[in-house]
């Protein structure tokens, strides 16, 4: 096989133009909100209707296509868009009382990192910010959980309200069937339940553990997986009441062992795969945590990896692997077969391109988060490209540059007639 510098050499991108921009919304405001507010509040109002009447809503999502692989070749991704923030692709509005009080109604994502999606939620911890972010797709609702300003409801083992619900440094999160929330936190050294409402449930870990470092996480029926980067082992708790039921690994770099997992994705039969970062590659397991596949060896041709992070697994069985170092999203089957590559480094982008912009569609720098959905609601959806079939959905979170979120379709085109 050629071999191939994937630090330097990187496939074309293909783009087309954005589509335009939607008119903003307009905003009719009732008489009797006159007579709701304070007399000094008035003349404050006035000022505000303009504000009120433009900048409401959002203008919606702008498409950034580029095709994986890039044209003659039939594609079996595109690039759709990129996004910091639940207002770049979803019209969100926001109250009167909110501008009044400068309520930012959808902040951008500072740092992100992990991410998740479920029910029409996209999930994606901040590290920057030290919270989790979650966007409501369909209804536009943005809402955050683990921010330190907001005390908890509920209780738990130890500490005080505001300790069991503060997020201080949120890598990763997943989301079971029943909506509950869970939320890695290498600061903390445990692993934060929220409830689907984000209350506070409970707080995970093993015990006896005097150090403890989740980097990663997944969900398969009621099995909760948590990589462990102190320990270099994966650590099994179950969903329902959070109890620790086992771990598998540890430390070197025999079949089954790790060096620095730093990434789990998990099916619905029980096998598992995980991100062994620094013996540079990925390994399956069977629903008995025995090693089955070995994906990746250090290298720099095709089907090596640098630093493979976070995982996921696409509803036809294939393993999507973030690789940090050689700014791409890999696509194995579960053979161990490389499919193809995803992304590119900012030097990728088409001649004229500009730096840490947005005229490098589909480059991932330094890609972390990977997330699956098989399904998005059609204000979304219906920004895959005409001749082009999208299966499901996949978001990658990219921790440098722009530190957006990107959104590929994923399948295949059409045949013609």
């Amino acid at each position: 096989m050629q071999q191939v510098n994937l630090t330097r050499n990187v496939a074309r991108d293909s783009t087309s133009k954005p589509l335009p921009s939607a008119a903003k919304g307009r905003v009719s405001l009732p008489l009797r909100l006159y007579d709701s507010l304070p007399s000094r509040l008035l003349p404050l109002a006035s000022c505000l209707l303009p504000l009120l009447a433009s900048g409401c809503t959002s203008s919606g999502p702008r498409a950034q296509l580029a095709y994986f692989p890039p044209p003659p070749a039939s594609p079996r991704v595109v690039h759709l868009t990129s996004f910091n923030s639940l207002r770049d692709i979803v019209p969100v509005r926001r109250g009167f009382v909110d501008i009044l009080r400068g309520r930012a109604f959808s902040p951008p994502v500072d740092t992100p990192g992990g991410v998740a999606f479920a029910g029409d939620r996209l999930y994606v911890c901040d590290t920057g910010a030290g919270t989790v972010h979650i966007w409501n797709l369909k209804t536009g609702k943005a809402t955050r959980i683990g921010l330190s300003s907001k005390s908890s409801p509920g209780g738990g083992r130890g500490g005080t309200a505001l300790e069991q619900w503060h997020l201080s440094r949120p890598v990763a999160v997943a989301v079971d069937d029943q909506g509950t929330i869970y939320v890695a936190d290498t600061t903390r050294g445990e692993v934060v339940a929220f409830t689907a409402d984000g209350s506070f449930l409970r707080r995970i870990k093993p015990p006896d553990r005097s150090e403890y470092r989740p980097v990663a996480l997944a969900v398969a029926g009621l099995k909760l997986y948590a990589a462990d980067v102190a320990t270099h082992q994966v650590d099994v708790f179950s969903t329902v009441d959070g109890q620790y039921l086992l771990s598998f690994g540890g430390p070197g770099s025999d079949p089954g062992r790790f060096y620095f997992p730093s990434g789990v994705a998990a099916d619905s039969s029980g096998n598992a795969f995980v991100s062994d970062m620094m013996n540079c590659r990925v390994q399956g397991f069977d629903e008995l945590h025995k090693p089955t596949v070995s994906i990746g060896q250090p290298g720099d041709r095709y089907g090596d990896l640098g630093k493979p992070k976070h995982l996921a697994i696409g509803p036809d069985g294939t393993v999507f692997i973030a690789d940090a170092e050689f700014a791409r999203v890999h696509l194995f089957d579960t053979s161990g077969r490389l499919l193809m590559l995803l992304g590119g480094s900012l030097s990728s982008a088409p001649r004229g391109g500009r730096l840490f912009g947005e005229r490098a569609p589909g480059a991932v720098p330094m890609p972390t988060g990977v997330a699956i959905a098989e399904t998005l609601p059609d204000r979304l959806a219906s920004m895959v490209p005409e001749g082009f079939s999208a299966r499901y959905f996949l978001f990658v979170t990219d921790k440098i540059s722009s530190k957006r979120i990107r959104l590929f379709a994923v399948g295949s085109a059409r045949s013609p007639g």
